[in-house]
């Protein structure tokens, strides 16, 4: 499976368009016959246009999850209030999102955790990473482990990394 442009293609063939005309990035993972892709369409006024897509039968079917609506991109969740961070997967129904609203504060971070393949998303605000933004993202178990880096010149600690348990 990989992507080009706004197309996701398996062996040579398109299987999924995404329904924005453009987009500046993607990212793919997969676990199993479970593909997500993450369209990137662009930033304005401390938002970041993005659009989710699931594939749970190795990219037979798409559905769109989540979207930021800001850009008018309809979708059944919307994550991030701002730009989207680290992801990844834990398994064929279970993912896990990061983000930052830069235009909250000093910019909160919070942590999306969806189990049961995208329908529903629980989300974990993470007050501990106010003023950082998210680098990586690791899933331990119940802990989720998320690193972080400053934006700003001389805050100290210039990176921070939380664990986040989840019951």
């Amino acid at each position: 499976m990989r992507v080009k442009g706004v197309q996701v293609f398996q062996d040579g063939r398109a299987v999924y368009r995404e329904p924005v005309s453009r987009t500046f990035g993607h990212q793919i993972e997969c676990s199993g016959s479970t593909v997500w892709v993450v369209f990137f369409n662009g930033v304005g006024a401390s938002q970041e246009a993005y659009v989710g897509v699931r594939s749970g039968d190795a990219g037979h079917s798409w559905r769109v999850v989540f979207a930021e609506r800001f850009f008018n991109s309809k979708a059944p969740h919307q994550l991030v209030t701002g730009y989207l961070g680290p992801w990844t997967l834990a398994g064929p129904r279970e993912a896990y999102f990061t983000g930052i609203c830069v235009a909250c504060g000093r910019g909160t971070v919070s942590l999306w955790v969806t189990k049961d393949a995208g329908r529903t998303f629980n989300r974990y605000p993470i007050p501990a990473l106010t003023g950082y933004g998210p680098r990586r993202l690791r899933v331990k178990g119940q802990d989720v482990i998320i690193s972080a880096q400053s934006s700003v010149r001389g805050v100290e600690p210039p990176r921070k990394t939380v664990a986040v348990h989840l019951d």
